[in-house]
């Protein structure tokens, strides 16, 4: 069993979450376990808000962004684990 990983950006003002585009902050989305998934997914949605170079802080501010992160669990066999 694998854990896929999928990150969103959120918008407390505009009501709705989007998925990070893999070609705007590329991340690894295949885990062996829950425990690496939560840990990168915590970790890379932390460096996408907050490394300045996708989301200045006042934009932050006005719509009230937050990190989501998912890890689902899959039988995926094509990708490798971390």
């Amino acid at each position: 069993m694998k854990f896929f990983l999928t990150i969103y950006i959120c918008s407390v003002v505009n009501n709705n979450c989007a998925e990070v585009p893999v070609q705007d902050h590329d991340y690894d989305r295949f885990y062996k376990t829950h425990y690496e998934c939560v840990q990168k997914g915590l970790g890379e949605s932390y460096s996408i808000l907050f490394d300045g170079e996708h989301f200045p802080p006042d934009i932050v501010n006005v719509a009230e962004l937050y990190p989501k992160f998912i890890c689902e669990k899959t039988d995926n066999t094509e990708s490798e684990p971390v």
